[in-house]
């Protein structure tokens, strides 16, 4: 069994128990074209789950609309299946080379390492959450994969009072010889909003958009074509504040930056430059005898 590559998109915008969305199914159909293209994340399509609201009915019951953290632990649950199968074929206990998680939806954060995105079924008083940098970590640290990437397009709001979902997978040691890397990055920072807007006709996240802008060619480095994590970082921070007013640049709740953790800087797409740059070269040389020169390239 391949190690493949592995993505799960999440976007919610129906929230009968707190404020609608309009822009996070946008996000979540736009983030998955590019994660599943050739051009793009390259994962196969039939290794991608992607759970948006508007997949499922709206319920008589609040309590029981989706995608609920189920769905998403059934996700999670068919990594560690994954990992299982390769360990037994000799191939490891990893699930697969990289993997991709994008949620866009409402959230919540009282921490960078407390931060959370509320399912369709949360409410005011039921906080029903996934904990997507908890599960980042836990699938970083026991080397289910070799690569970790986490974008996050939800609010920060601070919620003391909230407890997060845990993952349910035990922890574990990553071999000692895996090379391993993650890059995670979030809308805001701690207590600031995310915006959406209208952007091309469509309701979107200043977030995802800048994101989608810098992985599809913002961020690309002019001589490779290499998109890297600190050429990514700095293009969000860079690029992020062009979408928003006047207004939304003085207003303080806003945020105008994201989070960016990136302690192990990788690259995201590779080069795409297929040889060194070529330049003319003459050489000459004079002698005693005779002249020889040497047109060439280098």
């Amino acid at each position: 069994m391949p190690l493949l590559d592995r993505a799960l998109v999440v976007g919610i915008d129906r929230y009968p128990g707190v404020r609608p969305l309009a822009g996070a199914v946008n996000d979540a159909n736009e983030f998955y074209k590019w994660v599943t293209s050739r051009a793009g994340g390259g994962v196969e399509p039939k290794n991608a789950l992607r759970l948006r609201s508007s997949d499922f009915k709206p319920p008589k019951n609040p309590d029981d609309d989706l995608p609920a953290k189920e769905q998403v632990e059934k996700f999670f649950t068919s990594v560690d299946i994954a990992a299982n199968a390769n360990n037994k074929a000799g191939l490891g206990p990893k699930a697969g080379r990289r993997l991709w998680l994008f949620f866009a939806g409402h959230g919540f954060a009282p921490s960078l390492d407390r931060s959370a995105v509320l399912m369709a079924n949360a409410s005011d008083t039921r906080v029903h959450n996934v904990a997507a940098m908890l599960w980042a970590n836990r699938l970083y640290e026991g080397g289910w994969f070799d690569d970790v990437l986490l974008f996050q397009d939800a609010c920060r709001e601070p919620m003391s009072d909230a407890d997060l979902t845990p993952p349910f997978f035990r922890k574990r040691q990553a071999p000692s010889n895996q090379q391993r890397s993650r890059f995670y990055a979030f809308s805001a920072k701690d207590g600031k909003l995310s915006k959406e807007l209208a952007i091309d006709g469509k309701i979107r996240g200043v977030f995802t958009t800048t994101l989608l802008n810098g992985l599809r060619s913002g961020a690309k480095d002019p001589r490779t074509g290499a998109v890297t994590t600190t050429r990514l970082k700095e293009y969000l921070e860079q690029n992020m504040r062009v979408f928003l007013s006047d207004a939304d640049l003085e207003n303080d709740e806003i945020a105008k930056m994201p989070e960016v953790w990136n302690p192990e800087p990788f690259d995201i797409l590779p080069a795409t430059a297929t040889s060194a740059p070529r330049f003319p070269v003459r050489i000459s040389g004079a002698g005693a005898t005779a002249a020889a020169v040497l047109d060439g390239f280098n």
